[in-house]
């Protein structure tokens, strides 16, 4: 692996990488504004602030990063200089504001947040002291679905709207429907694709940032894949034609009565900024992923009621929230950053729960 960093000559970060457009700043606020209607819309139906995406939680963990020893000067960067280990909680989720069947297919979502990683700060809030977290939020699309916020408002918002709107049965014949034309032989753009993929249990899914991160001295994409055996042999399955309403909470809950899971955490240096754009979220990255560090999650109740009321309600997550040197990248990062606070700021509001950043792992509940 050594040998392989070290040949990829990756670009090095510097502030002229982000080229955003003039009006990008006014496009985030048409899409603050429609999600906010997403957010009302969705309280007035379940009675609780909720997340105007990845609404429903499966499983809140509590784990263990710890970073790889003897990493060559290209991916020792960061939280990851050195290596140490660090506590983690992992939100579980689906994309859908609102709170849904698991028979619905689509993006799951994958909140990580690392505690004790202290160093100058990407964004600064007081709201989030003590200020030593480090956020990773992944889904499971390895480019992210659209290029940057211009076309997230075009084409983006479209489908948010519907996901808060229509109902399940609606949606779940929407799917069938884009089924049976893909089929058929006809293609599906990448925003509708997602919805006939195959409902697989979510613990063996791979999950990836799908933008560019600032990684120290250099730009990343990273991935998240399982690594232990009982893991991999979920990939290829799927969950029943008609699974339970919380079918993925519960093969969660089953399997860590059993068992612990443990992945590897990896790294896309970037390598050229002309085919590897930092504004243009949908292009492929054509430069391996090299493994930086383990996440272990031991046995647990992935989804007991405090836990889960811990998760949902009191925590946030950002990819914002972190270190300088871990600073998001790109269009589609720069729209995160605002939306995911505007609808934190929403939830926690009207549910009358403080937001807390929490410096230790044992303020996670059992």
């Amino acid at each position: 692996m050594t040998g392989i960093a070290e040949n990829l000559r990756p670009v090095r970060y510097h502030d002229n990488l982000e080229q955003p457009k003039a009006d990008e700043a006014e496009v985030i606020d048409k899409i603050i504004a429609a999600l906010r209607k997403n957010n009302e819309r969705a309280y007035r139906k379940f009675k609780h602030g909720l997340r105007d995406a990845h609404a429903k939680s499966h499983a809140i963990l509590r784990g263990e990063l710890t970073v790889h020893p003897d990493l060559p000067e290209v991916l020792a960067q960061g939280m990851f200089a050195e290596p140490r280990s660090y506590p983690v909680i992992a939100r579980i989720s689906t994309t859908s504001g609102v709170l849904r069947s698991d028979k619905m297919r689509g993006v799951r979502g994958l909140g990580l947040k690392a505690i004790g990683v202290s160093g100058d700060r990407a964004m600064k809030d007081p709201a989030d002291e003590p200020n030593v977290t480090q956020d990773f939020v992944l889904v499971t699309h390895e480019e992210f679905l659209f290029a940057d916020a211009h076309a997230y408002l075009k084409l983006g918002m479209p489908t948010a709207t519907a996901l808060a709107k229509l109902p399940d049965n609606v949606l779940w014949a929407g799917s069938e429907l884009l089924g049976l034309v893909r089929k058929i032989g006809v293609p599906l753009p990448p925003n509708l694709a997602v919805f006939v993929a195959p409902n697989r249990p979510i613990l063996g899914e791979t999950f990836f940032s799908s933008a560019p991160i600032r990684y120290g001295d250099y730009v990343a994409r990273f991935k998240y894949e399982p690594a232990s055996p009982e893991l991999k042999a979920l990939a290829g399955q799927t969950l029943p034609r008609n699974p339970g309403q919380d079918e993925h909470r519960d093969l969660i809950m089953a399997f860590f009565e059993n068992n612990s899971a443990e992945y590897t955490f990896s790294v896309q240096l970037c390598t050229d900024p002309d085919t590897m754009p930092i504004e243009d979220a949908t292009k492929h990255w054509d430069s391996p992923y090299l493994p930086v560090a383990t996440v272990v999650f031991p046995r647990q109740n992935p989804y007991s009621a405090l836990r889960r009321a811990y998760g949902d309600d009191v925590l946030s997550f950002n990819s914002w929230r972190g270190l300088a040197a871990h600073r998001p990248l790109g269009s589609i990062n720069r729209l995160k950053r605002t939306v995911y606070e505007a609808s934190s700021n929403f939830r926690h509001d009207v549910n009358h729960i403080d937001r807390h950043e929490p410096a230790d792992i044992a303020e996670l509940p059992d």
